[in-house]
C-alpha cells in the first residue's frame, strides 16, 4: 500500500468531517476487502478490528472476486464499486485505488 493521503496532503489521520483518505494497493498481494478495512480504519483513526464488519455492507468475497485480477489479459475498463461502511463512502477501483470519504451516500 502506498502512503494514504487525505484531501491531497500527506498523512494518515483525518483532520475533519470533509477529509478524504486515498490509498493504493496491489491486488496481487492485498485483497480488496482487506484494503477497504485498512483504509476505513485509517479514516476513522481506529484499529481495523474495532470497525463494523465489512460483510454488513458488502459481500467481501464478491468484492475480491470482482476486483482482483484473474490472470486474463488486462482490460482497458476500470471496474468501480461504491458502498457505505461505518458511515463512510467507500469507492474501490480495479486498478488498486481505495477512496474513503466522510460523507456517505445515505
Amino acid at each position: 500500500m502506498s502512503n494514504p493521503s487525505e484531501g491531497g496532503s500527506k498523512g494518515d489521520e483525518p483532520n475533519g468531517e470533509d477529509d478524504t483518505i486515498r490509498a493504493q494497493f496491489e491486488w496481487a498481494s492485498t485483497a480488496p476487502s482487506t484494503a477497504v478495512v485498512k483504509t476505513v480504519a485509517i479514516a476513522l483513526n481506529r484499529e481495523p478490528t474495532t470497525i463494523e464488519p465489512l460483510y454488513r455492507s458488502i459481500d467481501p468475497d464478491a468484492l475480491d472476486a470482482l476486483l482482483r485480477p484473474d490472470g486474463s489479459p488486462a482490460s482497458s475498463n476500470d471496474v468501480t464499486v461504491s458502498f457505505v461502511v461505518a458511515d463512510r463512502q467507500v469507492t474501490v477501483h480495479s486498478r488498486g485505488d481505495v477512496v474513503v470519504r466522510a460523507d456517505s451516500l445515505e
